[in-house]
């Protein structure tokens, strides 16, 4: 008898504190927030592919530009090795292999500008979903909020 008279006091004072009782249990309110939750995981999932997506399109021109600057200092080589045979043959002139070497340099220049184009680009993108590890936080704070009331 004294250990109804103890829950009866203990239901009062939360009453009085204004704290909303439940006689469900954990499972069912989880079970009861299944749904929401899930649809909150597509949501995050839905954002991060929404943030992520224009990083993955500079990243993408940025790797471009990358392998445009090693298709340039891929032909800046074969020229040079052009240049180096005609360099051997004609010794004695200049016009063959100095309009190779000339054609090499502007290669190199080229290739190297698209490279450290690229590579600078690259070096400048944030590839962290800010936002949806900030609302996913948020999501986990309030679901923690929901089991302490």
């Amino acid at each position: 008898m004294t250990e109804q008279r103890e829950r009866v006091a203990e239901f009062e004072r939360r009453l009085e504190g204004g704290e909303e009782l439940s006689d469900r249990s954990v499972k069912e309110i989880v079970e009861a927030l299944r749904p929401q939750l899930q649809e909150l995981a597509r949501k995050q999932v839905e954002l991060a592919k929404v943030e992520l997506a224009p990083v993955g399109r500079q990243a993408g021109l940025a790797a471009g530009l990358l392998v445009a600057g090693a298709v340039f200092l891929h032909l800046f080589v074969v020229f040079l090795a052009v240049t180096g045979i005609y360099l051997l043959n004609e010794v004695g002139g200049l016009s063959l292999w100095l309009s190779a070497l000339i054609v090499s340099g502007i290669l190199l220049v080229i290739g190297g500008v698209l490279a450290g184009t690229g590579a600078g680009r690259l070096r400048g993108l944030d590839p962290k979903p800010r936002r949806t590890i900030s609302t996913f936080q948020q999501n986990v704070e309030w679901l923690k909020g929901q089991f302490r009331s």
